[in-house]
């Protein structure tokens, strides 16, 4: 098990905060919100999962290589989505195993998969209350709550800033230590309706970073690519 401490991950999330402008408080009120949401599924939920995971993970993102890449693999374990990704795998049929989600993707299809055995990690920060409030009670399956601030009763904080990164987090701290990379591209963030390009590249930076973190505690990541499982 290797997981980003709390003491480690904090001081990024400072640092993150100020280089964007977020606010801790506002993250902590969408955190509050969260919990008092999932209550103690979300613990619940994760005791349920955290022997469940191993070794070896697919990871999938959100770039547009993914379709791409899936198509080249012969992956048989377990499948993590990040946020929109679920919609590629999904349309695959490629069954998921674990959902990573801030609640901006096709949040319907996330709590379909969810229904059907898919466990959800479903994130609370500042930008997001609206989508906690309208959404999280949506999760149906095991679902568990996680946030990037000092976390309140019931929900967890693995460290991880986008939903990629965090899944990643997440990952490693359930068990795995080997992580397959399939639709992630750090150098070209994909167009989204409503996001900012360079913002988006941005945060990929600091996803790359926090990825790094992992890797040097001892993390193996390997793109898709290059991994055993091509076909």
């Amino acid at each position: 098990m290797i997981r980003l401490k709390l003491e480690t991950w904090l001081p990024i999330y400072r640092e993150i905060c100020a280089d964007f402008g977020f606010d801790p408080e506002e993250d902590s009120k969408s955190a509050d919100l969260l919990a008092k949401i999932l209550g103690g599924r979300s613990s619940a939920a994760f005791e349920s999962v955290r022997r469940s995971v191993p070794k070896t993970v697919l990871l999938c993102g959100g770039a547009s290589s993914l379709a791409d890449e899936l198509s080249l693999l012969r992956f048989e374990g377990y499948v993590v989505c990040a946020d929109s990704a679920t919609t590629v795998v999904n349309d695959a049929g490629i069954r998921i195993d674990m959902i990573v989600t801030d609640l901006d993707g096709i949040v319907e299809e996330q709590t379909e998969v969810n229904s059907r055995g898919a466990v959800a990690f479903v994130h609370a920060h500042g930008d997001n209350m609206r989508a906690v409030q309208d959404y999280a009670g949506k999760f149906t399956g095991a679902a568990v709550g996680t946030c990037q601030c000092p976390p309140p009763a019931n929900l967890f904080n693995f460290g991880g800033f986008t939903d990629g990164d965090r899944a990643a987090c997440i990952c490693s701290a359930l068990g795995a230590s080997t992580i397959i990379l399939a639709g992630f591209d750090f150098e070209n963030p994909s167009n989204k309706l409503g996001k900012n390009r360079e913002v988006k590249a941005r945060k990929l930076r600091w996803a790359k970073h926090i990825m790094n973190e992992l890797a040097r505690d001892g993390v193996r990541f390997i793109p898709a690519r290059e991994s055993e499982f091509l076909a």
